[in-house]
């Protein structure tokens, strides 16, 4: 499907099997990048109707000796990517061909809860099984979808997409490109690890082959003053995303819930595992010069830092005349500050070893024995956050944007709880249901760090 831009749209490619003869490793490129349109079957404008299917299928990695079994949504990895308008009629039924039950969370989506994609709400997809999901969508940004059952393992394998919600006045650009960032952890032979030391799992599973859109290192070339507009979202286990882009400024335009009324400019963009960035910068330099987007190492606790920095692209600048009079936006609508909330909820996160197992804990429980919040319907609260670990959390909440108080205006749905912190989330709860709420490094909620918010 295609609607509302130009966005880049193909097949990620399959290596070939064991035995044959290995071809020189051929640098990809934003052919390659292309994300494979999910095709709408309804030809009403105001609706999408998408059949999904969650299979296994092979992937080769590079630096492997054999293809990788992976898991995908209809063959792809990333998955297809799903485009829709503000205001449509979004259904997608969802088969499952795995050999085990599965589910499919539309993350950073304002929905029904039923269609939320948690099993206790839902019921999990059992194998050979269909589930038909049906939203509208509310607000237009850059959001994904990925399994919210055994997360660690199936998004691991390959289960996630980008979903893009267009609306009315979206910025220009030369050229927009989405962009979903991952890493996997394979060993030589082509197969992924199936257990964890206790480092692996106290940060989260790390891979040792960064990829952009299943990709690893490509050469992206771009037009000399050309206006870019990249939409990244960070579909990592566990990986924390820190990004530069050699002799450029990026301009964050959006976040989670969609675009900001005040831009602002970093050297650095650090993207939480769960969290979408919407940059904008104008491609500068030399005819025929290659820059390098790096992945800097952060120290988010227990010795990350000391990573080197690792090449995630090459932008190479094109040598045709450089494109001119290009202006990056300086302004977009407001965004309503909401009130701070009445009656404090607290939300303590702190990791332990418990029976000699690492655990993750929500005020000193682990998922499902934490004690729900409970919120009437369209109240304006405010959970107070303390991030009492050693290490830096992601903290994601369903179903809601929330504004993080004493920060310049965002919607957010996934933000960092730093290590020996506190911040204070306000939100608006205005959908019945149980909502989750739990730490994005996927490692950690499925360890314990996993809680509930009623909203009746």
């Amino acid at each position: 499907m295609r609607r509302g831009g130009a966005v880049l749209v193909a097949a990620a490619a399959l290596g070939c099997a064991d035995g044959e003869e290995r071809q020189p490793e051929r640098r990809p490129t934003w052919d390659d990048l292309a994300l494979t349109p999910a095709l709408d079957l309804d030809p009403a404008p105001s609706s999408v109707l998408i059949g999904l299917e969650a299979r296994p299928t092979a992937k080769r990695y590079p630096g492997t000796r054999g293809a990788t079994e992976v898991w995908s949504y209809d063959g792809t990895v990333p998955g297809p990517l799903i485009e829709a308008k503000v205001g449509d009629a979004v259904t997608v039924r969802v088969t499952n061909s795995l050999p085990e039950p599965t589910t499919v969370h539309w993350h950073g989506m304002r929905l029904p809860n039923a269609m939320d994609g948690v099993p206790h709400i839902q019921g999990p997809i059992e194998p050979g099984q269909s589930f038909e999901y049906a939203f509208t969508p509310k607000d237009a940004g850059l959001f994904w979808f990925h399994p919210h059952l055994r997360s660690d393992v199936q998004v691991e394998k390959g289960l996630y997409g980008a979903l893009v919600v267009r609306g009315a006045d979206e910025p220009t650009s030369d050229h927009e490109a989405i962009l979903v960032l991952d890493d996997v952890r394979v060993n030589a032979d082509g197969s992924l690890p199936e257990y964890l030391d206790d480092q692996q799992l106290m940060l989260g599973r790390h891979g040792n082959t960064l990829l952009i859109n299943g990709q690893h290192r490509p050469e992206l070339a771009l037009r000399r003053g050309s206006l870019e507009r990249w939409r990244l979202v960070n579909a990592a286990n566990g990986r924390f995303f820190n990004l530069r882009l050699a002799g450029h400024s990026l301009r964050i335009i959006g976040t989670d819930g969609g675009l900001l009324p005040k831009p602002r400019d970093v050297d650095q963009l650090l993207i939480a595992p769960g969290e979408r960035y919407d940059v904008m910068f104008i491609a500068s330099g030399e005819a025929g010069e290659s820059l390098t987007l790096w992945n800097d190492p952060y120290e988010r606790g227990h010795g990350s830092g000391d990573d080197e920095p690792m090449v995630l692209a090459t932008v190479r600048l094109k040598s045709a005349a450089a494109l001119e009079g290009r202006e990056l936006p300086i302004a977009f609508p407001q965004i309503e500050a909401l009130p701070a909330g009445g009656g404090d909820l607290p939300v303590e996160l702190d990791e332990a070893f418990q029976g000699g197992d690492l655990v993750f804990t929500i005020n000193g429980k682990t998922w499902p024995d934490v004690p729900p919040l409970m919120i009437a319907k369209g109240g304006v609260k405010t959970l107070v956050v303390s991030n009492v670990s050693d290490m830096d959390h992601p903290f994601h909440l369903h179903g809601f944007f929330f504004q993080v108080q004493g920060h310049p205006l965002a919607w957010k749905d996934t933000v960092i709880a730093r290590a020996q912190s506190t911040m204070s989330l306000v939100a608006r709860y205005d959908e019945p249901g149980h909502w989750m709420y739990h730490c994005h490094v996927l490692e950690h909620a499925e360890h314990g760090m996993m809680g509930e918010i009623h909203v009746e």
